[in-house]
Parts: structure tokens; sequence; C-alpha cells
């Protein structure tokens, strides 16, 4: 049996994530098993997640996934080459997954891995720090210098699931891994695309449709969605556990920053070259916590980068953290198929894969550490949802994996 690999965020699981799950058991045979590394409480954009990762995970497996994990926020939060490099250590640390799959604007395989193969070069590397010093950001910088190679095909990593699906494949060279790499074509609109013409739209659609009018926007969310999610989508905004507004945790994060002097901001993750001065004099001249992402960017520093920088902080991620692979591996949904993966692991995988909050107490310091800052993100986010008054200081180590 072929047991695929898929690194997500399904923010929230949609009508494409359900397309790109029956094209992986197309390409690599209907008896594949799933198994779905994916962001937890927080997205690589620098954001909270619309709904809790134990709504999302449960949304993934009846939607086809068979055994969810968790990739912990520290690394969920990094730039595309740390959050692809995290993942897929967590995927071939399990030693049982055969391939890996992902959507893609350009479904060449041999061509990403080409340029993949290409960015690992030591005059590639060079060309790019090179193009740094002229003030662009690090994307444009490697563009650049991946242009003097392959000329106009070059133009691949500017979409943005291209750059993942090149990261990927860089991150499985690194590891010598035999996982085997396969890219499936991204169907329907563009990543962060506002397109609602079409059945399968973009994450970013249905979330900007939610925060615009809740209302109307669950009813215009059941077009785009699979049935089981949509019914998940539909009660967490009856039930308050849907972050369609994000104006509590905005607040509780500008709130922070306010406290803040330059020091403070020279200790965050990623800051040099004089940033958190802007950052201060960003926070200091702001209303809110958008104010601050738009007047604190540059061209060096783009707004997602910013929000990462920033949030990061918020959470109390250190730098130092997420420097080391990810320590462990966290469950959080499976069905019957699933539990027969999770029988495997027992034997196979190289971290400790984590099915009860027990279990945290007999793992290595470093990642007690990332579990409990895990676990005060999970505390931050349960406190910006409508049903805040719900939960309790702690719900980290008190919550289950789902099982279907």
């Amino acid at each position: 049996m072929r047991i695929c690999g898929i690194v997500c965020e399904y923010n929230p699981f949609h009508n494409g994530h359900y397309l790109h799950i029956q094209k992986t058991r197309e390409l690599l045979g209907e008896d594949t098993a799933i198994i779905c590394c994916m962001s937890g409480n927080y997205v690589q954009r620098g954001e909270p997640a619309l709904l809790p990762k134990h709504l999302r995970a449960e949304a993934a497996v009846l939607g086809g996934a068979d055994l969810v994990i968790e990739l912990p926020s520290a690394y969920a939060l990094l730039s595309a080459e740390g959050f692809a490099r995290a993942s897929v250590y967590i995927l071939n640390s399990l030693d049982i997954v055969t391939d890996l799959t992902f959507g893609a604007e350009n479904a060449d395989t041999e061509l990403l891995c080409d340029i993949a193969n290409l960015l690992r070069e030591h005059s590639i590397v060079q060309q790019t720090l090179t193009q740094l010093k002229s003030g662009i950001s690090y994307a444009a910088a490697r563009e650049r210098a991946l242009y003097s190679a392959i000329c106009e095909r070059s133009a691949v990593i500017s979409h943005s699931n291209n750059i993942l699906a090149v990261e990927y494949v860089k991150a499985l060279k690194e590891l010598s891994s035999s996982i085997t790499p396969h890219a499936i074509a991204r169907v329907g609109a563009d990543h962060d695309s506002a397109d609602l013409a079409d059945s399968t739209v973009s994450a970013s659609a249905i979330r900007d449709i939610l925060s615009k009018d809740v209302l109307d926007g669950i009813e215009l969310a059941s077009v785009h969605t699979p049935g089981d999610s949509y019914t998940i989508l539909k009660s967490a905004v009856e039930n308050g556990l849907c972050m369609h507004d994000r104006t509590d945790f905005d607040r509780q994060c500008f709130s922070y920053l306010l406290r803040l002097s330059p020091e403070d901001y020279r200790a965050f993750p990623d800051v040099s070259e004089g940033l958190e001065h802007r950052i201060y004099n960003a926070v200091r001249s702001s209303s809110g916590l958008n104010d601050v992402h738009n007047i604190a960017k540059t061209r060096r520093y783009p707004h997602s980068r910013i929000r990462r920088i920033i949030l990061r902080a918020y959470l109390g991620i250190s730098e130092e953290i997420s420097l080391a692979p990810p320590p462990y591996c966290r469950v959080l949904a499976f069905n019957s198929r699933g539990q027969q993966l999770l029988s495997k692991l027992r034997e196979s995988s190289n971290i400790p894969v984590i099915t009860k909050t027990a279990h945290i107490s007999n793992l290595p310091e470093r990642a007690k550490t990332l579990f409990n800052i895990e676990s005060l993100s999970t505390d931050l986010y349960n406190a910006a949802l409508p049903a805040h008054s719900s939960f309790r200081a702690g719900y980290e180590w008190r919550v289950q994996p789902v099982r279907l």
C-alpha cells in the first residue's frame, strides 16, 4: 500500500482540497492512505486560522484523509522554506510515507525538481545574497538569481503554490528522503484570489466572504465546500468557534505591542537591519494591528513577513525554538485506516507520536517547551473566539484527537 503525505492548512477545507485528495488516489491508487501534516491554530500567512485545528482536521478526514498530524505553530509561522522543511521532516521521520503530493500552478514535477536542485547550488545562493543588497525581498532576489540560469522559466517561483512545491522538493533532497514527490495541477481560482465565479475558489475568498457578512457568507460557502466540511463550518459559526472576525484577536495582539520598547522588538525572531525601530514607530503611529502591518512593511520585508514576525513575538515563539527540527508528531484526527497507520508508527517512527498529552511528560525538555508554547498559543486563540467563555486555560492539555 502506498502512503502519501500532504502538507496543508485547510483554512478552511474546500472543494479544491477535496479534489487534490481524489487526484492523489487517481495517481497513486485508490487504496493509497493519506497522511496530512496540517498547520495548527495559526497559518503561514501570519494569521490565526478560521477554525480551530481539531475542527479543520475532522473536515480533512471526512474529506478523504486517513490521519491528520499537526505542524506546530513555531514552524507553521516560518517562511515558505522553514514551513516546508519542518513539514517534510515530520512526514519523513514517520518512516512509512512513500509519496508526497502538492498542488502547483505548474504541475511539471521534473521542472520543479530541477529548480529545487538549482536553488541548492552555491552560485545561485551567492547571487541571491548579492541581489538582496539592492533592498528587494528574499523571494524577488532568488527569482533574479534563477533568471541568470534558466531565464524565463525562473518565473515559475513567482507563484505561491509553486514556491512551496519547490521548497518541499528541496527539503526532501536535503533529508536524502526516499519519498517521491508529485505535483498536482491546482484547479480553479488562484491562491488568494477573491473570485467566486467557480465552484473551486481559494480559501482566501471563503474567508473574505465570511468576514464581510457571516450569515450571507456561510450560505455562499455551501457552494465552495464539500458537504461535511460545510456542516462543520456552519456549526462552528453557530457555536462561536469560527474566527471570521479577527477584531478581538488583533486588539489583544496590538495591546501587547504597545507595551514594548525598541529593545524588545530587537529580540523578535527575524528582526534585523533596524527593523525594530520601524515596527516600534509603526505601533506608535497606528490605531490597530492592520495599520502596523501596512506601515512597517517594505520591499525587503513584505506584508506577510511582518505579520509572521509580530505574531510569533505575541505567541512567545523564540528564534531558537524553531531552529531545531520538530521533536514530536502530534495526532489531531484519524479514521479506521488512520488507526492502522498509528499502529505501524509505534514501530517505525523516528520521533515520538503523541496521541495523549500524558505522553508529553516523557519527552525531552525541548519538546516540553515546544508543547507549552503550543498550549499558550491555543489559549490565546481560544480567548479571541466568540465562544471564548467556554474555554479554560490549558485546553491543549485536555483535548483529544478526533476519531472517526
